[in-house]
């Protein structure tokens, strides 16, 4: 009788486990491994900056957090973030950065992954990029997908797909306000912190104020207290060219590249994150940009 009540409560408990009731904003592998968690307070006038935009968590294959969120040295700077500091529509300038003028980054719903023709696996989210005062200029998908490598490598599919809500916009900006970029965790900014290290390829070549040029990819090395890990960001082969990368001391990187958004037409942007546990060399960067960004 002890063994028949055992094997039911067994079998609640996996009838009750995540695997049959998952949270629509975490981004988890095959075999439940949490890589991403999606952020996205509503909106809140009163709290202008700190709902201003949505923004995604990123964890290391043993499920430390990476990401910065609110608060901390420049506090606009949030997970992975997408925006430009010089956007036009209409003859006048928006900031989608710093969202310092009332503009916005609101979540409306999730949707299909069918919805972009892609699979299940993949979390979806329709965000509207809105104006003071709240019309939409610029419509978005922004989708997330996990996988992993084994144990110690995971991989972050993330995807964006624009579109003019009305008019033509411009995206623009300048390398260190601009793009999509990875924040790493506020202590990396602290007085006297360890400062994160780059990996980046043969053929990169910096410019002044942290500026990178001829990059496909670059790494950064985060000195976690718990062991190192790397963050490889692989730019899409087909976003806009040309490209301009950012990477600062305190884990704050990314790149970005200046287009205009038609109404008819989405942009479709795409970016592949490898998380390791470790220190990686340039060796292992260069071959996991091609496998990680190899069609499955």
């Amino acid at each position: 009788m002890r063994s028949h009540l055992l094997l039911v409560s067994l079998l609640a408990a996996c009838a009750a486990s995540p695997a049959t009731a998952h949270d629509p904003d975490l981004v988890l592998t095959a075999n439940g491994r949490k890589v991403a968690s999606f952020e996205r307070a509503p909106h809140d006038p009163a709290h202008h900056l700190e709902t201003c935009k949505v923004f995604h968590h990123v964890f290391s294959p043993d499920g430390r957090l990476l990401t910065k969120g609110q608060g901390g040295e420049y506090p606009h700077h949030r997970g992975l973030f997408l925006g430009w500091n010089q956007m036009q529509w209409h003859g006048a300038g928006y900031d989608f950065w710093h969202c310092r003028n009332g503009e916005t980054q609101q979540f409306r719903s999730f949707v299909p992954a069918s919805t972009l023709g892609l699979r299940d696996d993949w979390q979806v989210a329709a965000i509207d990029w809105c104006v003071a005062d709240g019309t939409p200029i610029v419509r978005e998908h922004r989708a997330l997908r996990a996988r992993e490598l084994g144990i110690d490598v995971t991989i972050l599919d993330v995807r964006s797909d624009l579109l003019a809500a009305e008019t033509t916009v411009k995206l623009a900006g300048d390398p260190q306000h601009a793009g999509e970029q990875f924040r790493a965790l506020q202590q990396f900014a602290e007085q006297d912190a360890t400062p994160v290290r780059y990996v980046r390829p043969a053929s990169a070549f910096g410019e002044a104020n942290d500026v990178w040029k001829g990059c496909e990819w670059i790494a950064a090395v985060l000195p976690m207290a718990g062991g190192e890990v790397t963050v490889l960001r692989i730019e899409g082969a087909n976003n806009p060219k040309p490209t301009v990368w950012s990477t600062r001391a305190y884990g704050r990187f990314g790149a970005t590249f200046s287009t205009n958004l038609a109404p008819a037409t989405p942009l479709r942007l795409s970016w592949t994150y490898v998380i390791a546990l470790g220190a990686r060399d340039t060796s292992w960067c260069q071959s996991m940009a091609v496998q990680a960004t190899t069609p499955d």
